[in-house]
């Protein structure tokens, strides 16, 4: 009896045992995962759950008020699995408050800081250097100019050059080197242009091309244009001598030759014609009797020819000496291209003689005192002289220049907006850019007349 008194015992304490290890496996089955998922984990976490009979994921979701997803994300290790009665489940700390599907919280998107200012501004320079390019040379010592005189003003300036027919075409590589540049002047050919566009547009960059580039701009709402279409430029041409003379009597003289920028001039005038205005036209090869035709003893003649070439300005003026001799009561007033300018040495006295106004966006006069000064200046700093023409690429690159590295110093972000109310008085090259028709893209429409009077003084009319 002993015996088995004793065996039964030690039968029932080994059982109190065997459930002992198991309660503590089966915490340790539960709890594990929860150990392994760590402490980022945990911060996330809430209670647990109990799973009996006849529960499902979605259930016990929506007793809880969590998502499915978040549910059985919190327990990978059942996640694919039905729930059995006795799992234990971990819940996900349900959501904050949310506001219902129907009316979503409006998100509030951040304002974004318009700067009114830059203190540091940051310009590329992308020129042919390489080969024959002494106006690109000018340009971009007439850019650093600019820089210097804006770096005076305390602004932290920096300038990254690059010589375009060397750099490579690849736009990755392209959008790399451009890349935190407030603004880029460039001059190159088409194709390289054209991606240089795209880049600046994506990277919210302003684009200058300081000289005709044949690159559709206006798609690219940060880009300018410094030197306007002669369809531009003649229209804005033909628009002031209609506020300067009230009624003349236009003469148009047909050269024969196929200058289109000549034609632009001739056809800006007859578009813009008024009632009480006339239009004559005659040839340079007509005879003296049906030349003299065309002009209004009465009238002040508007004279204009559909050539910039200096061969038929030439013979236009002696063709005009003519008429004065046969009928010296006739008033004669020549309008011509900015491209006469470059003749005005060797035909000052003729240009003075018919009251010439020449219509252009730039006038370097070599006899005024700033020019000068800025001539001076060029060759001490670069020890070489200055190329006398015009336009003088060297003023073109400091006006640019200071246009854009002023002006954005001292207008940050509202610039496009105000660029007007800039007062400094250029070198050579005045700007007054406007968006295109299209709203993208920004056009020089600045023009003036450099008038040379009877009186022999030269005038600008703006």
């Amino acid at each position: 009896m002993n015996y088995f008194c004793t065996f039964a015992a030690m039968n029932r304490f080994f059982a109190a045992v065997n459930r002992f290890f198991a309660g503590i496996v089966c915490v340790f089955m539960c709890f594990c995962p929860l150990a392994l998922r760590g402490q980022d984990v945990l911060s996330a976490l809430g209670d647990f759950h109990r799973v009996v009979k006849g529960e499902t994921w979605e259930s016990v979701a929506a007793e809880h008020g969590v998502e499915v997803e978040a549910l059985r994300s919190a327990n990978p290790d059942y996640s694919k699995r039905k729930l059995k009665k006795g799992m234990l489940l971990l819940l996900p700390r349900p959501k904050v408050e949310e506001t219902s599907p129907e009316e979503p919280e409006p998100v509030r998107q951040e304002e974004p800081v318009i700067r009114t200012q830059m203190s540091h501004v940051e310009a590329g320079v992308l020129l042919p250097f390489s080969g024959n390019a002494q106006r690109m040379t000018e340009l971009y010592r007439g850019i650093l100019m600019a820089a210097d005189s804006v770096r005076r003003e305390g602004v932290d300036l920096g300038i990254h050059a690059w010589d375009s027919a060397s750099v490579p075409a690849d736009a990755e590589r392209l959008r790399e080197m451009l890349r935190g540049l407030d603004v880029v002047f460039a001059f190159s050919e088409a194709g390289l242009l054209q991606t240089i566009a795209e880049i600046c547009r994506e990277q919210g960059t302003r684009l200058v091309l300081p000289a005709g580039s044949g690159v559709q701009l206006s798609e690219y709402p940060l880009a300018y244009e410094a030197e306007a279409p002669a369809a531009v430029l003649y229209g804005e041409a033909a628009r002031r001598l209609k506020e300067l003379f009230a009624e003349p009597n236009y003469v148009v003289v047909a050269s024969g030759s196929a200058d289109e920028r000549g034609r632009e001039l001739c056809e800006a005038i007859g578009q813009d014609l008024e009632p009480q205005q006339t239009l004559c036209g005659t040839t340079l090869e007509a005879s003296a009797a049906d030349f003299g035709q065309a002009f209004s003893s009465l009238r002040l003649n508007l004279v204009v020819t559909d050539d910039t070439s200096v061969r038929t300005l030439n013979i236009l003026l002696s063709r005009l000496k003519e008429v004065r001799r046969r009928n010296p009561a006739c008033r004669i007033a020549l309008i011509g291209p900015h491209e006469w300018l470059a003749s005005t040495q060797m035909l000052l006295r003729d240009f003075y003689s018919f009251d010439t106004y020449l219509a252009t966006p730039y006038y370097y006069n070599i006899m005024n005192a700033r020019t000068k000064a800025f001539q001076r200046t060029y060759e001490e700093l670069f020890r070489t002289p200055l190329v006398q023409e015009s336009p003088s690429y060297a003023a073109l690159g400091f006006d640019l220049g200071f246009h854009f590295l002023a002006g954005l110093s001292r207008q940050g972000d509202t610039f496009e907006r105000r660029q007007g109310s800039l007062t400094t008085e250029p070198v050579q090259s005045p700007f007054r850019f406007e968006r295109q028709p299209s709203g993208l893209g920004f056009v020089n429409r600045f023009v003036q007349f450099v008038h040379f009077t009877p009186e022999e003084k030269i005038e600008l009319v703006r």
